[in-house]
């Protein structure tokens, strides 16, 4: 097939920028692949086109283009408002309610969209989804290391610090010094000059480092070095850092929303924990950090449930949603 690829051309160290890679990667071995670099590229006879992520495609490709398109939505949070602890809420309401009117309008212009995990399946409203859980994760650069090499670090990776659940870690790990005075959290993401302030100083008498931005090289180095990953989201659909951090050998903590509970299985792959349990998020980091035999099963049971979720899997699941968009288009 000739695809057209519609990607995001700076670099994102996670989530969607590794299926990005991934795909584009895989794609490649065994289709004609060209990422959209201008309207030139429009005038070619594509079998198909493919926009990696909705919040990438322009009303103005959408339109002009003159074969199928099916795009990857990675999120819900345009689907509602959804209400937590942040600065900009004011913002986030209005940022919501224009992508909800952006994206409806871009939907009359989709032939498919293809939805990551069974908890966004069921909140898209789209004459055409399709169901694709294989992400296609490649652990080949991720380095792992022994529990006697490891550190008592917590590490939280990403980006928009408090709907991931900053925040909520933040009050959580004074209940863990207790236990593990010598715990510390590494940070790793960022985000605007006001919030990486704010959260600086909610941490502030704290053994916490930021990391504002690190190549995907040295985090997959960095991954190793814990025994614990901790990540108590307002809203999540499907965090690809968790899995990148069960195959370098360190246990996820997940908070009990949206499709958490998908990926990570509680008390056979990691912890899924109440939003509001901070007591229990301390127990479970403390767990993973003093318990060898729990943590080394947590994440030998992980890697088994993330066996699953091959690139080849991933290649021949696109390639069955694309057959079947340009069979019900042609």
């Amino acid at each position: 097939m000739k695809i057209l690829i519609i990607a995001h051309t700076g670099e994102s160290l996670t989530g969607g920028g590794t299926y990005q890679a991934n795909v584009l990667r895989e794609l490649a071995k065994r289709h004609t692949v060209k990422v959209y670099e201008s309207d030139a590229d429009l005038d070619e006879g594509w079998d198909i086109a493919h926009c990696l992520n909705l919040k990438h495609l322009s009303s103005d490709v959408a339109r002009k283009l003159r074969c199928p398109l099916v795009v990857d939505s990675h999120d819900y949070y345009w689907v509602n408002y959804y209400h937590f602890f942040c600065l900009d809420f004011p913002v986030r309401f209005l940022l919501q309610q224009y992508r909800k009117i952006k994206y409806r309008q871009l939907f009359k212009h989709i032939d498919g969209i293809i939805l990551h995990g069974r908890y966004v399946y069921d909140l898209y409203e789209h004459p055409h989804k399709y169901l694709n859980f294989y992400y296609g994760l490649d652990y080949s650069e991720i380095e792992s290391r022994p529990w006697e090499e490891k550190e008592n670090l917590i590490l939280f990776v990403g980006g928009d610090y408090f709907r991931k659940g900053i925040h909520r870690l933040l009050r959580a790990l004074p209940l863990v010094l207790k236990k593990v005075p010598d715990a510390r959290l590494m940070v790793i993401g960022n985000d605007c000059g006001y919030v990486k302030a704010f959260a600086r100083f909610l941490a502030r008498g704290l053994p916490v480092e930021f990391v504002y931005g690190m190549p995907r090289a040295e985090l997959y180095k960095t991954y190793g070095k814990a025994k614990a990953f901790v990540m108590p989201s307002e809203i999540e659909a499907i965090p690809l850092v968790s899995s990148e951090a069960t195959m370098a050998g360190v246990p996820p903590i997940l908070s009990d929303t949206g499709g958490n509970s998908e990926i990570v299985l509680d008390g056979k792959t990691g912890f899924i924990v109440p939003l509001d349990d901070y007591q229990l998020l301390a127990d479970r980091i403390v767990s993973c950090l003093t318990d060898r035999e729990l943590a080394e099963r947590l994440v030998i049971q992980g890697r088994d449930f993330l066996g699953q979720f091959t690139t080849e899997r991933m290649i021949d699941r696109l390639e069955e949603i694309y057959k079947s968009v340009m069979r019900d288009e042609g």
